[in-house]
């Protein structure tokens, strides 16, 4: 089946303190993906790391505008490691904005004629030294490549295109490395891994056709993207059904390989876009991954999947059925015990991760992000892997 959209995008995250305070507090930040104001915006909340509660401290204007929709898993905001620059996606005017850190002083938007983020937008990735950003956009059907400036600007660099095939190319990842640069290329059924050289500048290196996988006989469209410390990669599938992607990328060719798809069409949920690895998965390969299933197509139902990877197998836990107001979710990201959901169109949801991978909402419900005009996506900071 085609790979779902869903409204999103992404903003850039933190405070109007200090890096240093921030890692005492979690903060959700949010792109609004707004295409009907003024001025596309962020939310930052706090969470509360004891009752898991959201609280609205601040909102900032991007001076762009969204899509009000978009894919599922795409990640439309970054922070440099340094903590010193944040970045938002833009995909409605085709920018990405640039914000100081921790003043959140606007510094500006940043765009090239080559490049064009239309609906259904795109995704954003940095480099672990923070030298590079990269991003995906749909209306050109490109990759562009970016350099950060120490005032936090951006100075572009090229665009390219997957060897595998022109596509909307809906996510992208830097491995953890910082030499790898791994796409989506959703439509076509490959994922492509570019070599990131010194000077920013990409290399395409090679392709896993996962068309080769048992992902034929339901379909094959590669979107989200996580990836462990050690290198293995795991992607969701935008198709009405219930299945993953995963490998192990190689410093080397053939680059990828164990290149399996895990079916977990019992699980009962359907269209899962977004992993997101536990901290113990992410560092050691071994522990709980959560797989988001957007609930996207007729019949279908969304919720989290609780896996257990291992040795590179994954292995279904717990099952979370989550009923939204309009019947889909979208990005999911944990930090601790406390996973939080982004829920169409515009509401993010905490829940408790109990011991048997079951997921509990808190008593605070669904939180309405009034700047949001689709389905927001988020992330956490500061991240715990």
């Amino acid at each position: 089946m085609k790979k779902a959209l869903v409204l999103l995008a992404f903003v850039s995250m933190i405070l109007i303190i200090s890096s240093t305070s921030f890692a005492a507090t979690s903060y959700v930040v949010t792109n609004d993906d707004n295409c009907s104001a003024a001025s596309n915006t962020s939310s930052i909340y706090k969470l509360n790391t004891s009752n898991g509660n959201l609280s609205l401290m601040t909102t900032l204007n991007t001076g762009g505008l969204g899509n009000c929709g978009g894919f599922f898993a795409s990640v439309g905001n970054t922070i440099s490691r340094d903590a010193k620059c944040m970045y938002v996606y833009d995909g409605g005017t085709s920018d990405i904005a640039a914000f100081t850190v921790p003043g959140l002083a606007k510094v500006g938007n940043y765009s090239n004629a080559a490049l064009n983020g239309a609906f259904p937008g795109g995704s954003m990735a940095m480099t672990p030294n923070g030298k590079y950003l990269y991003a995906t956009y749909a209306g050109t059907q490109n990759i562009g490549a970016w350099k950060r400036n120490a005032d936090c600007s951006l100075s572009f660099i090229s665009t390219y295109v997957a060897n595998s095939g022109i596509d909307t190319y809906s996510n992208l990842i830097v491995d953890p490395s910082g030499k790898g640069l791994v796409v989506s290329v959703d439509d076509l059924g490959y994922l492509e891994l570019f070599a990131i050289n010194s000077n920013g500048t990409l290399k395409d290196l090679a392709a896993a056709n996962l068309n080769n996988t048992s992902c034929v006989n339901v379909g094959c469209f590669p979107t989200g993207i996580d990836i462990t410390k050690g290198e293995f990669l795991v992607s969701g599938n935008a198709i009405l059904g219930a299945g993953v992607f995963s490998m192990q990328l190689k410093g080397s060719s053939p680059f990828f390989t164990n290149i399996n798809y895990t079916d977990q069409t019992s699980s009962g949920l359907c269209n899962g876009e977004v992993p997101w690895l536990s901290a113990a998965a992410y560092s050691s390969g071994s522990g709980p991954l959560f797989i988001g299933y957007s609930g996207f197509g007729a019949g279908c139902q969304s919720g989290v999947l609780t896996t257990n990877l291992s040795g590179g197998v994954i292995t279904q836990v717990k099952a979370n059925l989550i009923n939204t107001a309009s019947g889909y979710a979208g990005m999911i990201q944990n930090t601790g015990t406390w996973m939080v959901v982004s829920e169409w169109f515009n509401q993010l949801q905490v829940f408790k991760i109990n011991n048997d991978g079951s997921l509990t909402a808190t008593s605070q419900g669904p939180v309405t992000d009034n700047n949001a005009n689709g389905a927001l996506s988020f992330f956490i900071y500061p991240q715990t892997r």
